[in-house]
């Protein structure tokens, strides 16, 4: 009798433990001891590091109207141009790495270090997604002397050129270098701080020529304001067919803007993958469709991880390149 009664207790024992258990597990009343996962509870900062009206500013503003339904919280993008990049990369790298600052990234993330010597490079970030490429275009004023590429090497020859950039290594600056190596033409930079103040110098007559993304000269060239002269690419635009790669000249220079969203290192990952998701989502609105389409953006979608090893091996290509040009 004595076995029985131990042995009936045990068992009501037991029966207790496994029900606490139980009703542990599926508590709803908020006193689970798992924290929940509440990203975000505030609006979300996007820097971008061009200057208002810019192809780095036309993206960041374009995926952050896009992405707010998604990440149930509003995007607030904020401009801070300055050194291709520096000066936005050196804001974010401060930031705490909690998800609330982002940073909206091109090649930069890697030139601009490699050029300069900043104290932040691309190690000091967490990329979150890759978005696209588009391509680089030199441009100049429509009614100017500059009609075709041939009157660039032409007059390159014979005076210097003024050539706008954004600072020495960036992209645009990259690719004219490039072009001053390879072609013998005699070039002197003009730096500018964003895309608007550069724009607004060539349709001034300030400078020559300027390298931009179609994006940022989209309405100033169908506007015939300024004129499309070669692109740094593979294969002509669909947008822009008219406007000759320099390749087909015999300059065999590839200079493409790769853009993405990047946070500061040690950002949580829940956090990373709830902005990747939103962002991923974002890019099928009917606003981010329009804007591949109409700024010739190859529509191009990396995670994390793949894009922090293209990052990489970008990283090591230009290395090379520069290095090579005797610029680093």
């Amino acid at each position: 009798m004595f076995n029985k009664k131990r042995s009936f207790v045990l068992l009501l024992v037991i029966a207790l433990m496994a029900s606490l258990v139980v009703t542990g597990c599926g508590n709803t009343s908020g006193t689970t001891t798992v924290a929940e996962f509440k990203y975000p509870e505030k609006p979300v900062n996007l820097v971008v590091w061009g200057s208002p009206g810019g192809g780095s500013d036309i993206f960041g503003r374009t995926l952050g109207k896009a992405s707010e339904g998604l990440l149930g919280k509003p995007i607030v993008v904020e401009n801070k141009p300055g050194g291709g990049g520096a000066t936005a990369m050196a804001y974010i790298a401060a930031e705490k790495a909690d998800g609330y600052t982002t940073l909206a990234v091109t090649t930069n993330l890697v030139l601009t270090p490699l050029t300069k010597g900043t104290p932040n490079t691309f190690a000091d970030f967490d990329p979150v997604i890759m978005v696209g490429k588009d391509a680089t275009m030199t441009i100049a004023n429509f009614a100017g002397e500059f009609q075709s590429l041939d009157d660039v090497i032409r007059i390159g020859k014979e005076r210097t050129l003024k050539w706008g950039t954004f600072g020495i290594g960036t992209t645009d600056h990259v690719a004219a270098a490039i072009l001053e190596k390879l072609t013998g033409i005699t070039v002197d930079f003009v730096p500018f701080d964003g895309g608007g103040e550069a724009m607004a110098a060539l349709l001034g007559g300030h400078i020559d020529l300027l390298n931009g993304n179609p994006s940022e000269v989209a309405s100033q060239i169908e506007a015939e304001q300024l004129r499309g002269l070669g692109i740094y690419s593979e294969e002509r635009l669909v947008k822009y067919n008219d406007v000759p790669t320099f390749k087909e000249f015999g300059y065999d220079i590839i200079v493409e803007t790769w853009r993405g969203i990047v946070v500061p290192k040690g950002t949580p990952d829940d956090v990373k993958n709830k902005l990747y998701e939103s962002f991923k989502a974002a890019l099928d609105d009917p606003s981010m469709v329009k804007y591949y389409e109409d700024n010739d953006i190859v529509k191009e979608v990396m995670n994390g991880s793949d894009f922090s090893n293209f990052i990489t091996e970008q990283n090591e290509f230009f290395k090379t390149i520069l290095t090579d040009m005797g610029i680093i």
